[in-house]
């Protein structure tokens, strides 16, 4: 059985509602709010600035940034039909914003068309991560700004009062990823591109409530995935949510992972 973290690879696949549920949900809490918010911040937009948000899914961030920067110019790009027709749809109304069909690795822009570009949440699913860094860099001026923002999934836990079963959930999660660790590489991949003045942060998603973290994690086709690949018995996986239910219930429940941020300064 699939989940959400190996469809984003194939976000016009048959779990595109899914999808579509999951990006909105977590769009609307404060956590993902905030942290997006500072990586518009950082990508230093003034004026009538061009900038490219690249994997751009529904449009969220292109969307929130023309509200707020109306002389600048927002362009989103994705490979997604469907996300891309809805984020068309959510735009409408901005002249300032944009979106094209496109790969990350195989950007549709000449050389120096931006002034900033970013990328949230999506090298974690690709082939080539490096490639798609080195295409935001080439379409990026001289003394512009890149900005990523990645999970490292070698910090998540789930935690409910029994260790063993969330950590072998985690696990097999993890395996889901095909750049687990993104997260901690982002700087090394920024440098090898030839990023300059590379800055991190980390910030430190935690869900208490057991709702939130099913939406977020797909907890239920995980616990589903673990019991058909032997990583926890039936029996186990009951025990697990009765006990998650439980301690949501009384606020000790715990889903948590660390997000990373890394700008830097492109120099050509």
């Amino acid at each position: 059985m699939s989940d959400v973290a190996v469809a984003f690879r194939d976000a016009d696949g048959p779990m595109q509602a899914d999808l579509l549920h999951c990006l909105d949900f977590m769009n609307g809490l404060p956590f993902f709010r905030a942290y997006k918010a500072r990586t518009w911040d950082a990508l230093e937009i003034t004026g009538k600035k061009r900038i490219l948000d690249v994997a751009c899914g529904v449009g969220f961030d292109v969307i929130e940034m023309a509200k707020l920067f109306p002389r600048a110019e927002f362009v989103g790009v994705d490979r997604s039909e469907s996300f891309l027709g809805v984020a068309r749809s959510r735009a409408a109304h901005l002249p300032n914003a944009s979106f094209f069909s496109g790969d990350a690795v195989r950007l549709p822009f000449p050389d120096d068309s931006f002034d900033a570009a970013r990328i949230d949440r999506s090298l974690q699913h690709m082939t080539s991560p490096l490639a798609a860094i080195e295409e935001m860099i080439r379409v990026t001026r001289s003394g512009g700004r890149i900005v990523a923002s990645e999970p490292d999934w070698g910090t998540f836990f789930l935690f409910n009062g029994n260790d063993e079963a969330g950590a072998r959930m985690a696990g097999k999660w993890l395996e889901s990823i095909a750049n687990p660790h993104m997260g901690r590489e982002i700087g090394q991949q920024f440098e090898k591109s030839g990023v300059e003045e590379i800055c991190w942060r980390a910030r430190a998603l935690v869900l208490t409530r057991l709702y939130d973290a099913n939406v977020v994690f797909d907890l239920p086709r995980l616990k589903k995935n673990c019991v058909a690949a032997g990583v926890l018995s039936a029996q186990e996986a009951d025990d697990w949510q009765a006990a998650a239910e439980r301690a949501s219930g009384k606020g000790t429940f715990l889903a948590c992972l660390n997000i990373f941020e890394c700008k830097g300064v492109v120099r050509k």
